[in-house]
């Protein structure tokens, strides 16, 4: 019987070593890549509008200035409707919580004593420090995507000659029809994402109002910023909404969040495979699927990148393939 014998050449082992260290230099830094590809995606999302100021003739520099002042503006002035309401009526919740517990009745039963089952605020005030920090901590992350997405956007007509330099002339023309396929994908989730939120937030305003709820514009308008966050946004919408009904009353509460359920399952089961299918001819199993995947593998950033990260790679494999034909 004879042995065989496998000889494996140092240029293997070399790239072998090498591969491995890129991939873990790559997972190193892959927190800043997460940053760089947020960037890229809101750049593509922006680039449209920068183009069309820039038709009017106004220098690339300050349309963009002018679209994120606007945007700047758009989200201070949702922040600046919502959030002092909701002060206003979480503060008067937590002064009539008591009152509230002692009128519940469960089964026609004498009224019971739930203030137990509120323990949990008495652990609020230790988590106020780990919630600043987390909060300082997203808002400088934030900042840097800023940023990030104002130096793409600035250098974004110079893409094709950077593509030049890196992939070299005859690789050329494949950099840009790579970038082309990229940039209307993205597009088309970017309007998806838009009509999806405009969506959310007509139907949380006609039944925020059939319930009675007070402030159902800004509470409309905080369901459809949140839509951008799967899952975890109208999770976030529904509590909101239902501590704002509890101050109405117990079964308010109960029929808001049941409304916020219901909004979500037609959501997550229809509106959004839907929408992406037409918009951006994604299966509606795939669309679940990423999203799902997304979410398991990183949380709500995870969940909020799948699909725009989908379509890229699909974006640079079309590109590569058709030119190979």
């Amino acid at each position: 019987m004879k042995i065989r014998k496998i000889e494996i050449s140092h240029k293997i082992v070399i790239f072998t070593v090498a591969f491995l260290l890129a991939l873990a230099f790559l997972w190193q830094i892959r927190s800043i890549l997460m940053l760089v590809f947020v960037g890229f995606v809101l750049m593509e999302a922006v680039n449209p509008f920068v183009r069309q100021l820039e038709k009017i003739k106004i220098p690339r520099v300050f349309s963009i200035l002018i679209v994120y002042i606007l945007i700047i503006t758009g989200i201070s002035f949702a922040i600046a409707g919502i959030v002092p309401i909701l002060i206003e009526q979480t503060s008067g919740l937590i002064g009539s919580l008591p009152q509230l517990i002692q009128n519940v009745k469960i089964f026609s039963e004498n009224n019971i004593d739930l203030s137990s089952q509120f323990k949990i605020l008495e652990t609020i005030p230790s988590n106020i420090a780990k919630i600043a920090v987390s909060f300082a901590s997203n808002v400088f992350s934030g900042l840097i995507i800023f940023v990030i997405t104002f130096y793409l956007l600035l250098e974004k007509n110079n893409f094709s000659k950077y593509g030049g330099n890196f992939f070299g002339e005859k690789s050329k023309a494949k950099f840009l029809k790579i970038m082309n396929n990229i940039e209307s994908s993205l597009g088309g989730w970017v309007s998806a994402e838009f009509l999806l939120m405009l969506i959310i937030g007509l139907l949380s305003y006609i039944g925020y109002l059939v319930l009675g709820l007070k402030y159902a514009v800004p509470l409309a308008i905080l369901a459809g910023l949140l839509e951008a966050v799967p899952n975890v946004g109208p999770i976030i919408t529904t509590v909101i909404a239902g501590l704002f009904a509890l101050t109405i009353s117990p079964l308010t509460a109960l029929f808001t969040v049941i409304f916020g359920v219901l909004v979500q399952q037609v959501e997550n089961n229809f509106i959004v495979p839907k929408i992406m299918k037409k918009t951006v001819g994604l299966n509606p199993l795939i669309t679940i699927l990423l999203i799902i995947t997304g979410s398991k593998l990183g949380g709500i950033v995870g969940a909020i990148l799948a699909i725009p990260l989908f379509l890229t790679i699909q974006a640079i494999i079309k590109g590569l393939s058709k030119d190979s034909e």
